[in-house]
């Protein structure tokens, strides 16, 4: 049985920079409620608490969710943020190292901007995926000198940094044992490199059709739909899988 599908947010709910499809998302919210079979459903995204916080109201969420790739918690019942036991004061300091490198040599004269309100990461946001793609290297060797021990990710649109133990997999984990879960009892859907970890460690894993092709390589099922229609679709099919 799926006791709990867990969801990715950029490329699995929406895609970035473009319109929500509402339609869409009142179907998702509606799913859990319409039969017994059907597993909880949650989030695990790289974003920021505000962003993860109002999909979790938009969806009438009442699992606690995953911010910041699995750095913070968020139980919608309770209203209560917990953060990462690995966040110290010594790995906040790494990241404000990183962070000021970002914003003084980084950000100036480029579409990059920073990816505001995080605290357990830092990273940047573009709209250009050749900005980012050139950043990646350079933000590899800053770490490697200046900050060792941070490990960078990046999507098409995103380069971030951040701790050992604060990853997507650990905030699963984490999130298992708040809830008494097995991984086994999991599904997962995600769609970039920073989902990977997350993506082996549950029982059922899924790709939408746009997830990179080495996500695609990785997960038991690739789904014909593309973001919200693949999410659907795989939850759908473990709704299914649970009847049966």
């Amino acid at each position: 049985m799926t006791k709990l599908f867990i969801a990715d947010i950029d490329g699995c709910l929406a895609a970035p920079y473009e319109a929500y499809d509402l339609a869409g998302l009142n179907a998702l919210r509606r799913l859990p409620q319409e039969a017994d079979t059907a597993p909880a459903l949650t989030l695990c995204s790289g974003r920021s608490y505000p962003y993860v916080e109002a999909m979790t109201q938009a969806l009438n969420l009442t699992t606690p969710v995953l911010f910041e790739a699995g750095g913070g918690q968020f139980d919608p019942v309770a209203a209560q943020t917990a953060w990462s036991p690995h966040l110290t004061d010594a790995v906040e300091a790494k990241l404000r190292v990183v962070e000021d490198w970002f914003m003084t040599e980084c950000v100036p004269g480029t579409q990059i901007s920073l990816d505001h309100a995080k605290r357990t990461q830092t990273g940047v946001v573009s709209p250009e995926a050749g900005e980012i793609r050139a950043l990646r290297p350079r933000t590899e060797q800053f770490v490697a000198e200046e900050t060792p021990g941070l490990h960078v990710f990046a999507t098409d649109i995103s380069v971030d940094v951040v701790p050992p133990g604060i990853t997507k997999r650990d905030g699963v984990e984490w999130l298992a044992n708040r809830l008494d879960l097995a991984l086994d009892e999991m599904a997962y859907i995600g769609d970039a490199e920073t989902d990977l970890e997350a993506l082996d460690a549950v029982g059922t894993s899924f790709a939408p059709a746009n997830a990179d092709p080495a996500v695609q390589a990785r997960v038991d099922h690739v789904t014909d739909g593309t973001v919200l229609d693949g999410t659907l679709e795989a939850y759908r099919y473990c709704r299914a899988q649970n009847a049966a």
